[in-house]
């Protein structure tokens, strides 16, 4: 299978297999006493426990739309890398019942404030979890395989390389041309 990279001229970019591409966040802190923790999301309409994720946005690096997605979905801000973390496949289910294939790419962002309003507060749950506990919660396996590899290796998120600090409002941010 070869899936294109995501660019900032496509919106959803599916792959040779079908799969539409999506975005998404792996959100961090590492507590006062050494502990990391991830912090997770129910899903709109199951309530199943997730990372941030959506769309790409035309005109925009993939790493800033995974990071509004974030800031939507679960009212984070932070330090987000812009090199993908890891990648994982899941069926989502659309408003008619239909399936289709997707891939989210991931991107970690180590998260520096949490917002007590934020978009989508009313639809969707927020918690922090231990590593392990959020493996357990995650309903994506190939997802909570790549946290349980975390547990034996967690100085990969203080390693991963955060080049890119978020420190512009998204209403400031234009995309080229605009």
């Amino acid at each position: 299978m070869t899936c294109a990279t995501i660019t900032s001229d496509n919106v959803r970019m599916a792959c040779d297999t079908g799969e539409l591409q999506q975005v998404g966040v792996l959100p961090w802190r590492i507590r006062r006493d050494g502990e990391r923790k991830l912090l997770l999301i129910t899903s709109r309409r199951r309530g199943r426990w997730i990372v941030p994720k959506g769309w790409p946005m035309k005109g925009y690096p993939p790493f800033v739309a995974a990071s509004r997605e974030a800031f939507e979905e679960a009212g984070i801000i932070g330090d987000i890398s812009s090199v993908p973390v890891t990648t994982y496949r899941y069926m989502k289910v659309r408003d008619d019942g239909s399936q289709v294939a997707c891939r989210v790419t991931v991107f970690g962002m180590n998260v520096r404030g949490t917002l007590s309003h934020w978009r989508e507060k009313g639809q969707r749950q927020r918690r922090w979890f231990s590593l392990e506990a959020a493996a357990d919660k995650l309903d994506d396996v190939e997802l909570a395989k790549f946290v349980r590899g975390l547990e034996t290796d967690p100085e990969w998120l203080e390693a991963s390389g955060f080049s890119y600090r978020r420190s512009l409002s998204f209403s400031s941010l234009r995309a080229p041309g605009s």
